[in-house]
């Protein structure tokens, strides 16, 4: 067995980790993976290793993640000591401070070259602080959690420090919550059974058997950011305070997008843990691993997981298709949907959408949005076409049938030959065109066909979105004056955070990062409303600062070009054929 033993160091923000292993041979090669599965970007964990040494031949660096231990006997027992520097507050490295740690292996865990297939084992030294507990998916075997190869063990993120831990039982399969951080007074009552609900509902889509022995949903509770990442039996998660329901029922948009994101990475579960792209079986930790699907992987669960709260129940119809016109201006609104297919996005996730700049609206398409727009189609036009006696559940449950027989993967061109053997339908020239080009989706005519329409109306601008109705009569026009820009309130003004395509503040040449402090001489206090005294294509003045130089930069003030969707409920009855 391959043994850590960590010794977690809260002051210094440092584990000292120790791997102890029996010499097979004279060398051994030790490295530690450049990324994280389901996190497309190069992280290089190694720069993080610090101090490393061994108590039996030598040990050197060959490259920026690879190290060899030399002199060796065949049957003595090694130890390397190392050091990993830990102090990025996240879901997918490794931190530690005197009140929480957490660590995924790929950040912390060395392999050894050639026993990536025998059991590896974490225990942590007796100097945990007080009252501090380990959340793992892992088993527990007397304070040793045990992995049956370094695949399993990189899929198991630990959460260490002061936790709430909460039980419930679905598919007769034991579920953990694990809560740390800031923990403010909350409904336990609702986000259980709400949880419950939503796990419920994807193991009986998928056949009624969890694919686990137990899953552990990991929460941290800090900051402003929901994020998480999946994992085979466990997803790690982050969300601010504030999204737990509160006791009084007033946060319902904090928490039903945590429910999201809870729904979102459990969906992961079946959906690319276990369903997953050729390239990715077995995964190469060392490079780039690359495929045009992950439209597929993270769009459809994109798409699932809103559609999963509304059937079981979590959220009502309403709210459901207010998500779904949200996703189509998020795509839609932005330049960058006429210059990047989802395909593309896919392919290069590893050097453009985990890179993102202040460019990016105008270049980058999400393939998580874009793809469950692409899923919603699938959906429907499998309905369409079938009356309704197949949909894309039944596509999903086909993969993950064969996925359980024969675990390969899906190859690149797969999805169509795939759609077609689970429901009899040929969407091959839809899916090239939905994916390998930027043609607008067909959302108009196949929410149409659904009892849904969608219109267009002028935006008051890039952070305007479009809305549900139950009738055309509730939408109220209104004309705004837009520079074109994202911009953030400063104690001097306005910070350029974008700047969009085919706008007055891109014609007049503005910038990231410009530092807007007034309008024709007078100080810029409260954009929105200084604006409205500003007459339809007259030109103004915007002084600003651009790294050290003050600027005067001339700007013509227009109406809004923008355009945003709304989504009219014309006929429950049809709409009833998907929902």
């Amino acid at each position: 067995m391959i043994q850590y033993i960590i010794n977690p160091q809260t002051n210094k923000h440092i584990y000292d980790v120790t791997l102890r292993f029996m010499a097979s041979k004279n060398t051994h090669d030790l490295y530690l993976p450049a990324w994280i599965p389901g996190s497309y970007m190069i992280r290089e964990f190694s720069k993080n290793i610090i101090k490393i040494s061994t108590n039996f031949g030598a040990i050197y660096q060959q490259n920026k993640n690879t190290w060899g231990i030399t002199n060796l006997e065949a049957g003595k027992m090694v130890e390397v000591s190392y050091q990993v520097y830990a102090y990025e507050y996240g879901i997918r490295t490794a931190f530690l401070d005197n009140y929480r740690g957490y660590f995924n292996p790929t950040s912390l865990c060395l392999a050894i070259d050639g026993f990536e297939d025998n059991e590896h084992s974490v225990t942590f030294a007796n100097n945990l602080p007080d009252m501090w507990q380990v959340a793992v998916g892992l088993d527990n075997v007397n304070g040793c959690f045990i992995a049956k190869d370094y695949d399993e063990l990189l899929d198991m993120p630990f959460e260490i420090g002061l936790l709430e831990r909460y039980e419930f039982i679905v598919a007769n399969t034991p579920h953990y919550l694990i809560l740390s951080g800031n923990i403010l007074p909350f409904d336990k009552e609702r986000i259980i059974s709400d949880m419950t609900k939503v796990c419920e509902y994807q193991i009986k889509m998928f056949g009624g058997v969890a694919p686990y022995k137990h899953y552990t949903f990991i929460l941290n509770l800090s900051g402003e950011v929901y994020t998480g990442l999946e994992h085979r039996n466990s997803t790690l998660l982050m969300s601010p305070s504030y999204a737990l329901p509160n006791l009084n029922g007033t946060n319902e948009d904090d928490y039903i997008k945590l429910m999201g994101l809870i729904s979102h990475e459990f969906f992961h579960t079946w959906n690319v843990k276990r369903i997953k792209p050729k390239v990715f079986t077995p995964y190469n930790l060392q490079e780039e691993n690359y495929t045009k699907l992950l439209w597929w992987f993270e769009g459809v669960t994109s798409y699932y997981d809103d559609l999963v709260m509304y059937r079981s129940g979590v959220i009502d119809q309403k709210k459901y298709l207010g998500f779904i016109i949200d996703a189509i201006n998020n795509v839609y609104k932005f330049d960058a949907v006429n210059k990047q297919s989802v395909a593309n996005s896919s392919l290069t996730a590893w050097i453009k959408y985990y890179r993102q700049d202040e460019n990016s609206p105008n270049s980058i398409v999400s393939y998580y949005v874009k793809g469950s727009l692409v899923a919603m189609c699938l959906d429907l036009l499998i309905r369409d076409n079938t009356n309704s006696k197949y949909s894309l559940d039944d596509v999903l449950r086909y993969m993950f049938t064969n996925w359980q027989k024969n675990p390969v993967g899906v190859d690149e061109d797969e999805i169509p030959s795939i759609i077609k053997a689970a429901t009899g339908i040929d969407l091959s020239d839809f899916i090239k065109l939905a994916t390998e080009t930027t043609d607008m989706l067909p959302l108009v005519d196949l929410l149409a066909k659904f009892g849904l329409h969608l219109n267009t109306q002028t935006a008051n601008n890039y952070q305007d979105s479009g809305k549900y109705y139950t009738s055309l009569s509730d939408i109220k026009p209104k004309v705004s004056l837009d520079l074109g820009m994202k911009l953030d309130k400063h104690s001097l003004g306005y910070i350029v955070k974008n700047v969009y395509a085919n706008t007055p503040a891109e014609k007049s040449g503005i910038a990231a990062n410009d530092l807007i402090i007034a309008i024709n001489s007078t100080k810029l206090t409260n954009l929105e409303r200084q604006i409205n005294f500003i007459q339809d294509g007259e030109i103004v003045m915007l002084s600003l600062f651009r790294q050290e130089s003050l600027l005067d930069i001339p700007i013509e003030i227009t109406t809004s070009k923008t355009q945003k969707y709304n989504l009219i409920l014309e006929n429950q009855l049809n709409l009833g054929r998907w929902l």
